[in-house]
């Protein structure tokens, strides 16, 4: 099921460009399918013989909806990356024309999304039917340890969503009944997904991050018209069908023509003071195809290290770029997440150079911020500082589409650096964004170009807690509140699917259902900010909560206490330790080994009482499909609550989760469960 659910995540936001800033949406209309299938499971007809044709209907209704064009993306407080640079030419061939609104977008996908989950939610319900109930939901959790490690292992390989496809079904049609019928259907479906997806999927590239479009660049749109090289002047690089990067040939053996020209100049302008920095190497973030340190090496003789997440894009360069940057004996390739390197790092750099490390994908399905945030924050950049040499220097590439966001860089460097903020904007056809130059201590760098100051304080800097560098203020965006409010309403749905009298959720279960995704959300993304943000962290803590539930499961059994209170206090005890260690403490830990060590145990121990609580909960009970589906709706409406981090801050989502977990200790001392919670033997 958690396998399936991976690959859906992964291919709705590659296959519709604006999902990949949603896929948090794709979660809870999972979470939401689970928890109201698994309340269906009182019916004695069975859904899953129709999983394999939704499975497929979801997918391919995501390749249809990628034909369209959203009619609004984005808005003046909060900024969306979509559509093309003026000077080139349609992405992919053909720009899209058809328009659909957001809001259809949306929820048709979490509408078709969520009705596969229903039938995975159904199934799971039967299966607990007659079962030890702590046994049969360890089952559940070790299967989905096994479904996140598999799926870890094909994008490890880059291989392509036909793989993932074949894999998923074959897993399907291990469960499913051996009937004709049902393998007929299976089989169509696999049919009809292969042959309607092969062209959406085999011509690309496929990172762990991203689905990559790699196309020669003839030609391109000049003020006057199109221009034709007559060849390649370089590769432009699509992800998530939308435009990301460019390979240029910006070399002697260039063509000699403006496009390249102000590109040239774009790139070399770190190096316009070359003489005024201190000696050291040049550390390049977000090094991408290798443009940035091509113009390293063309402008100085150091060492240089290039930082890039993505090893597929890295491979593009190292394989295509007219000038070789990544082969030359002078250039250190580290493939790891910018902020993982800045605390790693042992070096002593005269120049750090960020290139347009802007990310177009979430940094995970349970968090709405997105991929490079946490490289843009205020305790990002004093790592940065950290890292200079005397004297060293700092630029920025970044491409502006807002005032706010502009007066948000400057603001966030000038705090932390020793000398206000220079600026430039390159104004020419072909190049956009804006620069910014600082430096640790001593006197400006000497250069030519325009210099603009800051002059708005009002607008906030971005920082750990409130990482959120593409939203103008602390709100959470109407289209935001308008689904919040969507997941809300569906979720009490589900009960009507009960008998008459039995149509309440069971709130205790509900309750610590909203508590485990917050405190998943909130502290997955204090280890990102400890541990880096690649996509194998982010594996390996997902795993890690599993670990922990099922270690929780074990704890439970074993445990010869009915003191439900004793492991609420622990649990809440564990919150509040979380609450007030900052990822800067234990960051200033020198041993790395000591580090991940307090890490996991400040951050994941909150998730480890919480499942043994479940646990002992579900022990003795009679309807684990009804405790399980409250369960998942409750993980919906925390989902729900996760954007309230958008106004608050990460942290606060620590003290709603408290706050919920309070509730249900109150309710279960009460009597919310209606039996006394005792030990059985499993």
């Amino acid at each position: 099921m958690l396998f399936w659910e991976l690959v859906l995540i992964r291919w709705v936001g590659a296959s519709i460009r604006i999902i990949s800033y949603y896929t948090n949406f794709v979660l809870l209309a999972a979470i939401f399918g689970l928890g109201a299938g698994a309340l269906l499971a009182r019916f004695r007809f069975s859904m899953h013989p129709i999983l394999a044709p939704a499975i497929a209907a979801c997918v391919l209704l995501s390749v249809f909806l990628s034909g369209f064009h959203l009619s609004s993306v984005g808005a003046e407080d909060l900024v969306i990356w979509s559509g093309r640079p003026p000077f080139l030419p349609p992405l992919g061939g053909t720009d899209l024309a058809a328009e659909i609104p957001l809001w259809l977008m949306l929820g048709t996908i979490y509408v078709s999304t969520a009705a596969v989950f229903v039938i995975f939610g159904q199934w799971i319900g039967n299966l607990f039917k007659g079962r030890p109930p702590l046994f049969a939901y360890s089952v559940e959790i070790f299967g989905s340890i096994i479904g996140i490690l598999l799926f870890a292992l094909l994008s490890a390989f880059g291989l392509s969503p036909i793989v993932w496809f074949l894999v998923g079904f074959v897993l399907l049609l291990l469960g499913i009944d051996r009937s004709v019928r049902d393998y007929t259907l299976a089989v169509v479906s696999v049919a009809a997904v292969l042959i309607f997806t092969a062209p959406f999927s085999d011509d690309f590239v496929w990172s762990p991050y991203y689905k990559i479009r790699f196309e020669p660049l003839q030609e391109i749109q000049g003020p006057s018209g199109p221009v034709d090289f007559g060849e390649p002047v370089g590769y432009s690089l699509t992800v998530n069908s939308d435009f990301h990067q460019m390979l240029l040939n910006l070399g002697p053996e260039a063509p000699d023509h403006p496009f390249q020209q102000s590109w040239e100049d774009l790139y070399n302008t770190p190096y316009a003071a070359y003489s005024d920095l201190p000696p050291g190497p040049v550390l390049v973030v977000g090094s991408g195809t290798g443009n940035d340190v091509s113009a390293a090496l063309r402008n100085t003789d150091r060492e240089i290290y290039a930082v890039d997440i993505d090893p597929a894009i890295l491979d593009l360069g190292y394989e295509y770029h007219f000038e070789h940057p990544y082969q030359s004996d002078r250039v250190t390739v580290i493939n790891d997440d910018a902020r993982s390197f800045f605390q790693n790092t042992e070096e002593q750099f005269a120049l750090v150079v960020f290139g347009f490390l802007d990310s177009h994908k979430l940094l995970s399905s349970f968090s709405s911020i997105r991929l490079d945030n946490f490289v843009y924050t205020k305790e990002s950049l004093q790592q940065v500082k950290q890292i200079l040499a005397p004297g060293g220097a700092i630029v920025l590439t970044f491409s502006v589409a807002r005032e706010w966001l502009h007066e948000r860089f400057v603001r966030t460097i000038d705090e932390v650096f020793d000398l206000k903020t220079q600026t430039f904007f390159p104004r020419t056809p072909y190049t956009y964004g804006a620069i910014y130059t600082n430096r640790k201590g001593l006197a400006p760098l000497t250069r030519s170009g325009n210099t603009s100051l800051a002059q708005n304080d009002s607008v906030r800097v971005a920082t750990d807690d409130w990482p959120f560098l593409y939203l103008k203020e602390p709100t959470i965006p109407p289209h935001y509140r308008l689904f919040i409010t969507i997941i809300v309403i569906l979720g009490c749905l589900p009960l009507l699917t009960l008998p008459r009298g039995e149509r309440r959720i069971r709130v205790p279960y509900f309750l610590l259902g909203a508590g485990f995704f917050l405190v998943e959300a909130s502290n997955i993304v204090t280890l990102s900010i400890l541990f880096g943000s690649t996509w194998w962290v982010n594996v390996m803590v997902f795993a890690g909560i599993l670990v922990l539930v099922l270690l929780g499961n074990l704890t439970s059994a074993k445990l010869k206490t009915d003191r439900i209170d004793l492991l609420f206090a622990l649990l809440g005890v564990s919150l509040v330790v979380a609450y007030l260690t900052s990822p800067a403490t234990l960051l200033a830990t020198n041993v790395p080994l000591l580090r991940e060590i307090l890490a996991v145990l400040v951050f994941l121990g909150p998730i480890y009482f919480a499942s043994i609580i479940f646990a002992r909960l579900i022990m003795r009970e009679n309807k684990l499909y009804q405790a399980y589906g409250s369960n998942m709706l409750g993980a919906v409406v925390g989902g729900a609550c996760e954007y309230v981090s958008m106004v608050m801050g990460f942290k606060f989502l620590l003290l709603v989760t408290f706050a919920i977990y309070s509730a249900a200790f109150l309710l279960l001392q009460q009597g919310g469960t209606r039996r006394k919670v005792v030990s059985r033997p499993v």
